[in-house]
C-alpha cells in the first residue's frame, strides 16, 4: 500500500543530483582520449569527440550496463589503432577497461544540499523513493555507501527511466501528490510530465544520452536552480507554510 501517513511520495534521482557521477565519467574519457592519443599519434580532441559518439551510441544499443563504457573506448582505441597502421596492444585494452570500472567503483561524493534535502524530506513527512537509472547491484550499493539510508524508504532501479516504468513504481500511490525531483530531461522529467506528476528540474550539465526537447510551458514543470531549493518549491506546492520558516533559518 501507498501509505496514508504520507504527505506526499518523492521520487529523487540519484546521480548527478544527490550524488556527484558525471564527473568521473569525464575523467575517464580524458584518461582514454590522451592513452589513445599518445598510443597513435593522435590529436586527443579528435580521439574524445570519437569516443563520446560511441559511448552515446553503445549506450543507446546495449542500454546503460557498466560494460557500454568500456566497449566504447575499446572499439575507440581499435579504429585509431588500425586506422593509423600503429596496430593495437592488448596492454593498453586491459589500461582501457581497468580506466572504465572506476565511474561504477567509486565511492560518490555527495553533491551540495543533498543531505538536507533527503533529510528535509524525510522529517516533513514525504516517502522518500530514490528512482535512479542503471545496474541495481551499482547503483544500490551507491545508495548504501552514502550514508544516507536512514532518510530514504525505499530504492527503484531500473535500466531505463520510462513513463510505463515510473507508473510501475509509483503503483497504487495518489500521483496528484507524487513528484520526481531530477537533473535529467530525458530520464527523469519527460516521462514524470508524461504521467502528469509535478516535476522539479534541477539543470546540472549532463551528457548527450540525457539531452532532448521540453515542454517549459507545462503546469507540472518547475526549474529549480539548486538542490538546496527544493524544499521551498514543495512547501508552496504543497501548502507547507508552518514549516517553510524552518527551511529558511536552517539554510
Amino acid at each position: 500500500g501507498s501509505g496514508l501517513s504520507f504527505i506526499g511520495h518523492a521520487f529523487v534521482d540519484w546521480d548527478d543530483t544527490i550524488a556527484a557521477n558525471i564527473r568521473y565519467f569525464h575523467q575517464v574519457e580524458e584518461a582514454n582520449a590522451e592513452l589513445i592519443a599518445r598510443l597513435t599519434g593522435t590529436d586527443p580532441a579528435l580521439v574524445r569527440r570519437r569516443g563520446q559518439e560511441l559511448d552515446l551510441a553503445t549506450a543507446r544499443r546495449i542500454g546503460l550496463v557498466k560494460e557500454s563504457l568500456s566497449i566504447a573506448w575499446v572499439e575507440c582505441y581499435r579504429e585509431f589503432g588500425v586506422g593509423t597502421g600503429v596496430g593495437v596492444d592488448p596492454a593498453a585494452e586491459a589500461a582501457i577497461h581497468t580506466a572504465c570500472r572506476i565511474p561504477y567503483e567509486v565511492r560518490q561524493e555527495l553533491l551540495p544540499g543533498a543531505t538536507e534535502l533527503l533529510a528535509w524530506l524525510w522529517e516533513t513527512g514525504f516517502e522518500v523513493t530514490i528512482w535512479t537509472a542503471g545496474v541495481p547491484e551499482v547503483q544500490l550499493r551507491k545508495v548504501r555507501e552514502s550514508g544516507l539510508s536512514r532518510y530514504i524508504h525505499r530504492a527503484e532501479v531500473t535500466l531505463d527511466k520510462t513513463p510505463e516504468r515510473l507508473a510501475a513504481a509509483a503503483g497504487d500511490r495518489d500521483l496528484a501528490r507524487t513528484f520526481v525531483v531530477g537533473n535529467s530531461i530525458h530520464s527523469d522529467i519527460r516521462p514524470a510530465l508524461a504521467l502528469g506528476l509535478l516535476s522539479l528540474h534541477i539543470p546540472v550539465e549532463t551528457w548527450a544520452y540525457d539531452n532532448g526537447g521540453l515542454d517549459l510551458s507545462d503546469p507540472n514543470y518547475r526549474r529549480v536552480d539548486q538542490v538546496a531549493d527544493v524544499p521551498l518549491a514543495l512547501a508552496a506546492h504543497f501548502g507547507l507554510t508552518s514549516r517553510v520558516a524552518g527551511i529558511e533559518s536552517a539554510g
